[in-house]
């Protein structure tokens, strides 16, 4: 169930907008020169949540969260169990905050991908303050600080606390609210020799209960656009019963748990980071990060699971008394089905990377090497289920056949793992001539990973039970056999060359080659059989120009990302019986084509204009299946070349800011293009806006005041999956269709204090 959990839970908890200063970053020369960070693109503005970052698309399917690193590692070792997202925010607590390139990406984790990089704030040799607020039209209620300030010879400290409580703008019938997160930080310092050597630790304690459910239902019309249904207002109303109760088949055990879904998500985090900097009198710059890593993340997620049509003798009944219906009760009518996971996740690790940087005599190289020694025990006790409830707003549980869960575990997990990253790299940026400049590096990672699992079948492809025949898929649970061990060691490569030559002042030509392998992780080893342990292969190629004025900077290229291997485990429905379901793992490549020209205009002071253009034809490759469904029947189908499900072919960002005076006023629009819900390429959203926008008043140094709106056309933004439509090519049954899905927020205004002292 990989992927059904990862689209379900990017829509359910995906990404927003309270970091508006981040929107432009004025036009500098290092638009090109920098290589290691990212300029000009909104980290905070996300149009799904507000105080998470946003991913950002470079043609390859999206993962579950965005890569975030604080202090120099990674918030989370994996992305999965302990989403990084759960235990870190945007806040007054950051000095600093960017992107992390591509190519530096690759050699300093491994991954080909933008990451989000911060740096919490350090004591200081003077006090100082910095308080914000922030509330909304939703009544949101964020409060922020963070304290530094001395102590006494070269030590000084820092404090921080965040919490957010946010009911959300579709009032959920179960719970207060969507997010209530805590977060307290501090830091000590220490710095002597005139500054040449810096020690800080930082201690964070996080807290989220994260319960928000950004679903709906209606109407898809057949062209692309939808309309609404019997009066539900998506992004107001909301799509849980007010009875919270959820009854499961504990994985463990195969015994019925009955838990609240307030009461059953909850996520913490403990760590402790020690950082070291000292700068030789050569030169060098030595710099050591440790961390050690503590979280659980216990989670209650009811992900979509398509809609349909019950009748008397389908065996739905009101679980209990609704709307003049007692419990019981046959129940006639549309139902929305819910893929539930109860997740217990826990990681433990402890992470240290070290650098070591200098300049050659004639500083033409900058070069740099460094190591990773990465450890890591992680679990996981995944217990789901299918569950139905009406289709309006704060609807009821159904029963069916008299339970409420059915399907129970079927996508049932379980493991118990560690993995240790042995990693060095090294890179050097080599000014060769006045006009030619260069930069490379390598990565190679020791990878070794293993543990405990409980697998009903002997691999992905033969589905031969290797114990317990009543293990077969069907009310999965740990006790029903045997508990297997597994254990593999790989080699992990990773490269990077990134070039340019200037031609005439200003203008030259630019080009970039990235390389990652990676192998399968502990959560490949969850399911019920054995993953399929080939390298995945990352490729980006790119070239093209840059162009710089004193009033422009551009940069304008062409580009090829490949990927192999891309594993997942994809239901899909017979297309003559909708109720008819199989999990098929599957395993593809991945391949966009794309063009794109990022730009920043500073034509007259106060105002700058960051625009992007992205053209991509993202494709599948490699994609080849045989559904065999239960009735009997068995069809093949070939995906190749069709475009990839949620990938837009062009995407484009407006972001004009103009500053005067006290004020800054600032805007950002972000389009994508129609996005294909079927692997048959036969059904598509079409193409929509993400807008925001706002205005800055700093009255004086010490204090500020803001007003930001959140998706100023008020677009629904709708977004899902059709199930039983993922193999037809005859889309005449799906015509003014009865679907849920997720949305973006509604038009929301939000003010902001800041105090600074």
């Amino acid at each position: 169930m990989k992927s059904f959990r990862l689209a379900a839970l990017l829509t359910a908890t995906a990404l927003a907008v309270p970091m508006a200063t981040m929107a432009q970053d004025e036009a500098k020369n290092d638009t090109i020169n920098d290589t290691k960070e990212v300029k000009n693109r909104n980290v905070m503005l996300n149009a799904s949540s507000d105080n998470q970052p946003r991913q950002i698309s470079i043609g390859l399917p999206s993962s579950l969260s965005a890569t975030i690193y604080e202090d120099g590692l990674p918030v989370s070792y994996n992305i999965w169990p302990c989403l990084p997202y759960l235990y870190w925010t945007g806040s007054a607590q950051h000095e600093s905050m960017g992107l992390m390139s591509l190519g530096e990406s690759a050699i300093k984790n491994g991954a080909v991908n933008y990451a989000v990089l911060s740096k919490t704030r350090r004591g200081k040799d003077k006090f100082e303050g910095h308080v914000n607020y922030t509330t909304n039209t939703y009544n949101l209620q964020r409060f922020d600080m963070s304290l530094a300030g001395p102590i006494a010879n070269g030590w000084s400290y820092s404090l921080g606390a965040y919490t957010n409580l946010d009911p959300g703008t579709n009032k959920l019938a179960d719970i207060q609210y969507a997010t209530d997160m805590k977060m307290f930080k501090a830091a000590l310092s220490k710095e002597w020799n005139d500054g040449r050597g810096k020690f800080n630790l930082f201690y964070r304690y996080a807290n989220n209960k994260n319960l928000g459910d950004a679903y709906g239902p209606f109407i898809y019309v057949g062209d692309g656009s939808v309309k609404e249904y019997n009066g539900f207002r998506l992004g107001k109303d909301g799509f849980l019963p007010g009875n919270g109760q959820i009854t499961y088949l504990d994985v463990m055990t195969g015994k019925t748990n009955t838990i609240t879904r307030k009461g059953g998500v909850h996520a913490m985090n403990n760590s402790l980071t020690a950082n070291l900097n000292y700068t030789f009198l050569n030169g060098m710059n030595l710099d050591i990060t440790s961390k050690y890593n503590y979280a659980n993340n216990y989670m209650v997620s009811m992900m979509l699971a398509g809609t349909g049509k019950a009748t008397a003798a389908d065996g739905y009944t009101y679980a209990y008394d609704f709307g003049g219906h007692k419990a019981g009760d046959v129940f006639e009518g549309n139902y929305n089905s819910r893929y539930m996971l109860r997740d217990i996740g826990w990681t433990r690790n402890w992470m240290t990377t070290a650098e070591l940087t200098g300049k050659s005599k004639d500083h033409a190289h900058s070069w740099r090497i460094g190591a990773n020694f990465w450890w890591d025990r992680e679990g996981i006790q995944a217990n789901t289920g299918v569950y139905a409830h009406t289709i309006e707003a704060n609807p009821a549980w159904l029963n069916h056949n008299g339970s409420q869960e059915f399907a129970a575990n079927t996508g049932g997990e379980y493991y118990d793992g560690h993995e240790t990253k042995l990693a060095f790299y090294a890179s050097d940026d080599w000014q060769v001539t006045n006009r030619w400049w260069l930069s490379a590096g390598v990565r190679g990672e020791y990878y070794a990973m293993g543990g405990k699992n409980a697998m009903a079948y002997l691999n992905a492809t033969d589905k031969t039970p290797t114990y317990a025949e009543n293990v077969r898929g069907l009310n999965y649970s740990v006790n029903n056999g045997k508990v297997t061990r597994y254990s593999n060691k790989w080699f992990n490569p990773a490269a990077t060359i990134n070039t340019r030559y200037t031609i005439a002042k200003g203008f030259g030509l630019v080009a970039e080659y990235v390389y990652a392998m990676q192998h399968p992780n502990s959560q490949d080893f969850a399911g019920p059989y054995m993953p399929i342990l080939d390298a995945v292969n990352i490729h980006l190629g790119r070239a093209g120009i840059f162009w710089n004025t004193p009033w422009m900077k551009l940069v304008s290229q062409v580009s090829l990302i490949q990927q192999s291997n891309y594993k997942s485990r994809t239901q899909f429905t017979n297309p003559n019986n909708s109720s008819d379901v199989v999990t098929i793992p599957i395993t593809n490549d991945v391949q966009t084509m794309g063009w794109t020209t990022d730009v920043v205009l500073t034509p007259f002071k106060g105002f700058t204009f960051h625009g992007l253009l992205t053209l991509q034809s993202p494709k599948y490759k490699n994609f080849d299946i045989t559904a065999n469904f239960s009735d009997g029947t068995s069809k093949s189908y070939n995906f190749n070349d069709k475009i990839t499900t949620g990938v837009s072919k062009t995407i484009i960002e407006l972001d004009p800011s103009y500053q005067f005076d006290k004020f800054r006023v600032w805007a950002s629009f972000r389009y994508q293009s129609k996005q294909y819900i079927n692997k048959t390429n036969s059904l598509y959203f079409n193409g929509r806006w993400e807008t925001f926008g706002g205005i800055d008043y700093n009255m004086n140094k010490h204090v500020g005041f803001s007003v930001n709106v959140v998706n100023i056309l008020n677009q629904k933004g709708c977004s899902g999956s059709i199930g039983s439509a993922d193999l037809v090519e005859d889309v005449s049954a799906y015509k003014n269709y009865l679907m849920a899905g997720s949305y973006i927020r509604p038009f929301t205004v939000e003010f902001a204090a800041h105090i600074n002292f």
